[in-house]
């Protein structure tokens, strides 16, 4: 059994020094690359290490089939992104400033540490036909807008701005650019290893929410203000 126990530990310990070696050698890359790429499903996702930041940034691009209005209100629908969003626990609508600002609360799982939570303010540029032909959704980190609750470790830079532009053919583009530092003390190439697997996986969970009727049939007038009249 012990000698069992050892080689278990053995490997993992050079599947751990291989990732890190991987990683070190995609960190010192300054422009985007592809970290995956789904032809069946449309979407792509890329990373890219900005100056003087060990955590990567991340991009995605992807063709969804389904419209802006089913789009903005799986977005605008704040207490279910919990059954889509990577590894959320918790997400909870804090106040809505006004048609197109809100506040937000999420709280996610982290494996092999304190859970972390972040409070982020949403503000919308509508989209308007003629003047900019998409809607932008950014997000920013308001850390200090809550207490932070026992066990939980706060992020604090979470910056990610998400751009919709309907097609002709009724899909949307999606345009996703961001970063996010969960803080505490995860080494930088653990964190890369999520920042690598979340962006996909997030979409894929967005993807099979647009398949939901609530979000196919939409009811207005939404939430919040996705396009200006």
């Amino acid at each position: 059994m012990k000698i069992l126990l050892c080689l278990v530990l053995v490997i993992f310990s050079i599947s751990v020094y291989a990732d890190q070696d991987d990683l070190n050698t995609l960190q010192k890359q300054q422009d985007w690359y592809i970290v995956k790429q789904d032809k069946t499903r449309n979407i792509t996702t890329y990373a890219k290490r900005e100056d003087g930041k060990s955590i990567l940034s991340f991009k995605i691009e992807a063709t969804v089939d389904a419209s802006l209005a089913t789009l903005a209100s799986i977005h605008f629908d704040v207490a279910n992104i919990k059954k889509w969003y990577w590894e959320t626990l918790e997400s909870t609508l804090i106040s809505k400033v006004s048609d197109t600002e809100y506040i937000y609360y999420l709280r996610f799982k982290t494996p092999l540490a304190p859970d972390r939570d972040a409070v982020l303010k949403a503000t919308i540029e509508p989209y308007q036909m003629g003047h900019n032909n998409y809607m932008l959704l950014s997000l920013r980190a308001v850390p200090s807008a809550l207490p932070i609750p026992d066990n939980v470790t706060r992020v604090v830079a979470f910056d990610m701005d998400i751009k919709f532009t309907p097609l002709v053919d009724g899909k949307t583009k999606m345009d996703v650019q961001g970063h996010v530092d969960p803080s505490g003390h995860l080494p930088a190439w653990t964190v890369n290893l999520f920042q690598h697997q979340a962006p996909y996986a997030t979409m894929v969970g967005l993807y099979r929410m647009t398949k939901r009727p609530e979000y196919q049939k939409v009811s207005y007038p939404l939430a919040f203000r996705y396009m200006q009249q």
